[in-house]
């Protein structure tokens, strides 16, 4: 059957996307987002605050140069990239089109898709071929001659469902107590996750690190920043002390020093920065 005019590739587009009910256990959801501006106008500049996401990214068309504010420096990322915890924030500078197709997995998956702990990728873009081997890379192919976004999804969904087969991976309480902190971000408690995982806190702690990259307690800091941050992106007129004390914050203050570590300024300069983010200016169809 002929593609709708609507799926076809064109630009431009944001969207989230559910993945096929097989693989939900192993995915949370896909992010497609495809731009093409006006190449006499200057690169969009994208700022990315801290965050726990675990990816696999195809950059489809177009590179994606990233500046390390804390480390005062450039780097440009690998065309698949596995993605780790991420600690600090970075600003995405984006050529005038860019296509890029994120596989966001559920806490704790990746580890168990890559076959590998976490520890060295935090804070990185690590090449997903040498870690994942040339079947990556041929996914990565088939999409970049892709007629649709449709076909794209199709493209992702076929490796991950023959490479999920074949490591035969399944979760463990560890995992769930690494979703439990994600969706609670006002009430962690170490001693009550490590319980939940059938383990001592030391042994909570060293495995969560390895299959999170990051201890329990800082990937609970960074997601409670980031469902603060969340919450104001999405409702502008809340004012800041509602938001901390809704986010589990003691005050404003206690607020805004995740801010300045997570996001590399206030919690205002982080909202205007983003209202300037690509997906914002650019009209989507």
């Amino acid at each position: 059957m002929e593609a709708s005019k609507a799926d076809r590739i064109f630009g431009n587009i944001y969207k989230i996307i559910e993945p096929a009910e097989h693989l939900r256990d192993y995915v949370k959801d896909y992010m497609l987002l495809h731009f093409v501006s006006d190449k006499n106008l200057p690169k969009p500049v994208k700022p990315f605050p801290a965050n726990t996401d675990h990816c696999l990214v195809f950059y489809i068309r177009g590179s994606l140069n990233s500046f390390d504010l804390s480390l005062n420096q450039y780097e440009l990322f690998p065309k698949i990239a596995v993605n780790g915890s991420q600690i600090s924030p970075f600003d995405f500078h984006l050529p005038n089109e860019f296509l890029m197709f994120s596989i966001n997995f559920q806490p704790g998956a990746i580890s168990k898709f890559i076959k590998a702990t976490l520890l060295d990728f935090t804070n990185k873009r690590i090449d997903a071929e040498a870690v994942l081997g040339c079947e990556v890379r041929q996914a990565y192919e088939q999409m970049t001659t892709a007629n649709t976004y449709h076909q794209i999804v199709q493209i992702a969904e076929k490796y991950l469902w023959d490479r999920i087969r074949k490591i035969k991976f399944h979760y463990q309480p560890l995992d769930q107590a690494g979703k439990i902190i994600l969706q609670n971000h006002t009430d962690f408690n170490l001693a009550k996750m490590a319980d939940m995982a059938c383990l001592s806190i030391r042994q909570f702690e060293r495995r969560f690190e390895q299959n999170f990259g990051i201890t329990p307690k800082f990937y609970s800091r960074i997601n409670r920043f980031y469902y603060a941050f969340r919450i104001k992106d999405r409702n502008p007129k809340i004012d800041w002390l509602t938001v901390a004390i809704h986010s589990g914050y003691h005050d404003y203050q206690h607020l805004v020093k995740d801010f300045k570590q997570f996001a590399g300024g206030s919690p205002n300069s982080l909202i205007e920065a983003q209202s300037r983010a690509p997906e914002r200016l650019l009209r989507f169809d």
